[in-house]
């Protein structure tokens, strides 16, 4: 019974002996830089969504940083988990410029229109009326 104790108390002295490693990030920059796009719509969806809001990300001032006892990565910028909307890129770049951002402008490409995939007259129409079912006469003997 007192076995498991034991290597218990052996362990945490072995734990006491060994130097505390702690992640510490590096210093980041001052000037923060911004990223101004608009997200593309979800594929869960099928509806056209044309009020897709512009969004303002903030880009990461520094590297990752790996956590050493778990592996975790992780930093010190937050405001990495930054994400703001705004209705129009006009007001995401004004508010870029008021606070004395660096940003960059993305657009997607263009969006394509689909065809239209009910075509009355065409090979893949769904037909209203149901197909006439063949008679066979069958001879009896």
């Amino acid at each position: 019974m007192t076995e498991p104790f034991a290597a218990a108390r052996q362990s945490r002295q072995a734990r006491k002996r060994c130097p505390v490693v702690v992640a510490t990030p590096l210093p980041v920059s001052c000037q923060a830089a911004a990223r101004i796009f608009r997200p593309s719509r979800s594929v869960m969806t099928s509806a056209r969504v044309t009020s897709r809001p512009w969004r303002l990300v903030f880009e990461r001032r520094g590297p990752p940083v790996i956590e050493p006892l778990m592996g975790y990565c992780g930093g010190g910028d937050t405001l990495t988990q930054v994400q703001l909307d705004f209705p129009s890129v006009d007001a995401a770049v004004d508010f870029a410029e008021n606070q004395g951002l660096d940003y960059v402008i993305r657009t997607g490409p263009a969006e394509r229109p689909r065809p239209n995939v009910r075509d009355p007259f065409g090979k893949t129409a769904a037909r209203s009326v149901p197909l006439q079912h063949q008679r066979r006469e069958v001879k009896q003997r």
